[in-house]
């Protein structure tokens, strides 16, 4: 991750996809401190986050 630069404005803020929806988000400022952490672009999808080894949910009563 490249270092950020020293005067950030709305034009050159780093940029991550969220690894739930896979939607671009922009850099905070409280996420300041801890931006090599950041995963997700808010609380729902760090809720829903993907868990390891489930498949896609299949469905109770498929239409066939």
């Amino acid at each position: 991750m490249p270092a950020l630069p020293a005067k950030l404005t709305k034009s050159n803020l780093p940029t991550k996809l969220c690894a739930t929806c896979g939607r671009p988000f922009a850099y905070r400022k409280k996420w300041r401190s801890c931006w090599d952490e950041v995963k997700y672009c808010g609380e729902k999808c760090q809720r829903n986050k993907p868990r390891p080894g489930a498949g896609p949910p299949s469905s109770p009563n498929p239409l066939v």
